[in-house]
């Protein structure tokens, strides 16, 4: 297999013939594997920007191991590979310039040099970085800016709507962003946004010790990604209507939507609900077309799959058992979304509305057959029930983190932490 296949999986396999009805199902994208164990020259080049926030409370342990898996980083990189280095606090320094990594020895000076200071202009240090890495934009290349704060943005353009729409504007260009959140002080909205908009990769890292893992986890994101600049289109044929997508995807235009990079051998599901008349044999449901760009190549390619499925008597349809791991899968996107719904009590601050909808959403995916993707889903989320009473706050920013899972590339720093 060379390129990515796409299944349709419908919770079940048959529509109805005698009334209008509902379809529920996953689209499944399955990127080929590596045939072996990608090595560093294998991979395409990468043209890296390491943006790190240095203002007052990044100080101490902090800038360390900062300073530490900066390190790491570009010890990992190779004479094919750019790097910038970029610090900022209310005013934004380029440490280096986009450099090709052919001694890692005058990047490690360098970023010893780093200390901490002021206010956080977290937008400005990321444009110096994008900057950097446009200068040297190279379709063939892997172009990133890596950005890692542990605080709010408070100094220069700090709108989140704002700085996501640049951020997606230097994404349609071919320079992704991916934003590392250190402590528990991040701003997990801007953040989060901006790994969306930047077609990049969302980290909570709860202990800066976790830095030079997370690193090294987002080499490893880039040197296995095949395909970039993702898109979905799902339009429904012969009256079936697409009345919901159950992922939190960022749309792009003309009634596309953004998928995070393709990677080898990691599914990517979407959950897709429709509303159909009554259906007609042999009649097509659906039409899904998925885009793409190939790392070293500008030129989009493209997979077109169509839905058909056998018609029924609605009475037949009802007898027929669901799929249990699409069912399961589904249940799951609906709790990212029912997490975004108690986040938004949360801002409000209705506690007790926000304890009500996590309490019955627990109560809910209890009721499921018991899987271990679903008994983690439920640990999470009895230790948000738990966290409500105690730290609202930190409740809060661990939801907003889980409920991106299901459209972002996200690496905890440490799954079992909340």
């Amino acid at each position: 297999m060379t390129q990515p296949t796409l299944r349709f999986r419908p919770l079940r396999p048959a529509v109805a013939s005698d009334r209008p009805s509902s379809l529920d199902l996953l689209l499944t994208i399955t990127p080929p594997a590596l045939l072996a164990e990608p090595q560093r020259q294998q991979r395409p080049p990468l043209n890296l920007a390491l943006v790190i926030d240095r203002s007052g409370s990044m100080g101490g342990t902090k800038l360390s191991y900062a300073r530490k898996a900066a390190r790491f980083l570009a010890g990992e990189l190779t004479n094919r590979d750019r790097l910038a280095i970029v610090s900022f606090d209310d005013e934004v320094q380029v440490v280096v310039p986009s450099t090709l990594v052919t001694d890692p020895q005058p990047f490690i000076a360098a970023i010893n040099t780093i200390h901490s200071g002021g206010s956080t202009a977290l937008f400005d240090g990321w444009l110096a970085g994008a900057t950097q890495v446009a200068e040297h934009l190279d379709a063939a290349q892997l172009n990133r800016v890596l950005l890692l704060s542990d605080g709010q943005a408070n100094h220069g353009l700090t709108d989140t709507t704002e700085i996501g729409v640049k951020v997606a504007g230097l994404t349609q260009r071919g320079i992704s962003t991916s934003a590392f959140g250190l402590g528990a002080d991040f701003d997990e909205d801007l953040m989060g946004a901006m790994a969306a908009a930047g077609d990049g990769t969302l980290a909570h890292i709860e202990s800066p010790s976790q830095l030079a893992d997370l690193y090294a986890s987002e080499l490893q994101g880039l040197a296995t990604t095949i395909g970039r600049r993702v898109s979905l289109g799902v339009r429904g044929k012969h009256g079936a209507e697409v009345v919901d997508l159950l992922n939190d995807l960022r749309p792009t235009g003309a009634g596309n939507h953004q998928l995070p990079n393709l990677r080898a051998g990691q599914e990517l599901n979407v959950g897709v609900q429709l509303k159909l008349p009554a259906w007609i044999p042999n009649q097509e449901i659906l039409s899904v077309r998925l885009a793409w760009e190939a790392p070293g190549g500008s030129e989009r390619q493209t997979l077109i799959e169509h839905l058909t499925l056998p018609v029924m008597d609605s009475e037949e349809i009802k007898q027929l058992d669901p799929d249990e791991a699409v069912a399961e899968q589904l249940a799951l996107l609906r709790a990212n979304r029912e997490r975004r719904h108690v986040i938004a009590e949360l801002d409000r601050g209705d506690v007790s509305s926000a304890t009500l909808n996590l309490s019955q959403l627990y109560e809910e995916l209890s009721a499921m057959p018991a899987s271990p993707r679903l008994s983690r889903e439920l640990d999470l989320l009895n230790e948000k029930l738990a966290m409500l009473k105690s730290d609202p706050n930190r409740s809060r920013k661990n939801l907003k983190r889980e409920s991106q899972r299901s459209s972002l590339n996200v690496w905890e720093g440490d799954d079992e932490q909340t």
